[in-house]
């Protein structure tokens, strides 16, 4: 009984730190990502000193910091939420700049790679805690090329601020 004790208590350290890897990893990615996204998309986004439009959508994973649980194991599971769920959006967001800027080919890469990268998250993090991938409900999406805009804006930050603080429950684990 205790070699399984031992050897589970080792594959759950690979998961993490295969997880971990992955966040880091995706998080140099999506800080470029949110810039170059700005600078694509035309004024105010990529005025210098303007101030983004932002906007809430729903089922899109806003992260609140005062609500966090205080263990990380739960807080792991709301990241996985959140990634599930910016996965859609992520779909979302690639065919409305394939449309809106099919020329802007670096921002196009970047987004198939935070959306590849966020689906491998998904996938890390419900190994690691052993639950299935969770399906997100139906998204209600903008219909005018501003509000798409902005939304796409808030998928990237909002994709950012998860992998940040993923970053940090996976490194207290």
């Amino acid at each position: 009984m205790e070699l399984i004790t031992v050897g589970h208590r080792a594959e759950i350290q690979d998961e993490k730190w295969q997880a971990l890897l992955l966040v880091s990893k995706a998080k140099s990615e999506a800080d470029k990502l949110v810039e170059k996204y700005l600078s694509q998309q035309g004024p105010p986004f990529s005025d210098n000193g303007a101030a983004v439009p932002q906007s809430a959508f729903d089922n899109l994973p806003a992260l609140d910091q005062n609500g966090l649980s205080s263990s990380p194991w739960n807080r792991l599971t709301l990241s996985l939420r959140a990634f599930s769920s910016l996965n859609r959006w992520f779909s979302s967001v690639l065919l409305w700049q394939r449309s809106l800027n099919p020329k802007a080919k670096e921002l196009l890469i970047l987004l198939e790679i935070a959306e590849r990268n966020s689906r491998a998250i998904s996938s890390n993090l419900a190994a690691l805690l052993e639950l299935q991938d969770l399906s997100s409900t139906s998204l209600t999406l903008p219909s005018t090329t501003l509000k798409k805009k902005v939304a796409g804006y808030m998928v990237c930050k909002t994709y950012y601020e998860w992998l940040s603080q993923t970053e940090r429950d996976l490194s207290s684990l």
